[in-house]
């Protein structure tokens, strides 16, 4: 099979959507708002569990933004006055955005995300709860509440200090400042950086790869890495799978194997 990441062209209203598929065994979730380098209302952060759920049910998820501009300029700041004015607004807010990125983690595939442009705030959220994020090297990424007064939840200060340590987590949140691709790989915000016409073609071949792999054994490092409920269970459930069989006998056959996530 050869690798393509097909991006399809933006449906999204003026307001934005989120939305997700499964072609075979690649599901893909794209953030489209194009008009606002793919920023994200708080009814796309509502809207992301569903659309995980249609782009689930296969092997692995691709998350991107629509285009190849940005991954996502963060939450729309426009709509703030309307949603997230109070104390109390805020909560509810900082409910729907960290229930979107617990969406990502709950799926038992392997999320990559893909990133061109700016990967800032909220868009930076999401991607830090894919599992390997792969960068264009024309991404930039940073962590702004400072710039607009506005607390940072716990939820995703966990993400980020899960992926760069407690100190850079601290800098990158104290200075508000703006960083490109290589300084986000020196400090483990993403996994790969590549030149921008790569960049697709890369994850879809990442994507390609890790789909013919072993479902269990990835469902079960994800939840270990993670460390959520039932991580103990699927590690287990390895050693009890035809999958298991399967990959030995292939192995003394000396063949490809051919899982079934069973």
């Amino acid at each position: 099979m050869r690798p393509s990441l097909i991006r399809p062209l933006s449906t999204a209203t003026g307001r934005g959507r989120v939305h997700g598929r499964l072609d075979g065994a690649v599901g893909w979730l794209t953030l489209d708002h194009p008009s606002k380098r793919n920023a994200i209302t708080m009814q796309m952060y509502r809207d992301v569990p569903a659309a995980i759920q249609q782009a689930s049910g296969g092997r692995v998820v691709v998350m991107a933004g629509a285009g190849s501009d940005a991954f996502s300029a963060g939450s729309d700041i426009t709509e703030f006055r309307e949603v997230r004015m109070s104390a109390a607004a805020a909560a509810a807010y900082s409910t729907v955005e960290a229930a979107a990125s617990a969406s990502l983690l709950e799926i038992r595939e392997p999320v990559l995300a893909a990133i061109h442009g700016p990967c800032i705030g909220g868009g930076l959220n999401l991607a830090l709860a894919a599992d390997i994020r792969y960068a264009a090297d024309d991404a930039t990424f940073a962590v702004p509440p400072a710039r607009l007064g506005i607390g940072y939840p716990r939820d995703l200060m966990e993400l980020l200090v899960g992926a760069v340590g407690r100190g850079h987590a601290k800098e990158l949140l104290l200075t508000a400042r703006v960083i490109d691709a290589r300084e986000a790989l020196r400090l483990g915000l993403v996994n790969f950086v590549l030149p921008k016409a790569q960049l697709d073609e890369a994850v879809a071949t990442a994507a390609a790869s890790i789909a013919t792999l072993a479902p269990l054994t990835l469902a079960a490092a994800k939840l270990l890495a993670h460390e959520r409920d039932g991580a103990d269970a699927a590690y287990a459930a390895c050693y009890e799978s035809g999958d298991y069989a399967e990959g030995v006998r292939a192995f003394e056959e000396k063949r490809r194997p051919r899982f079934k996530g069973v």
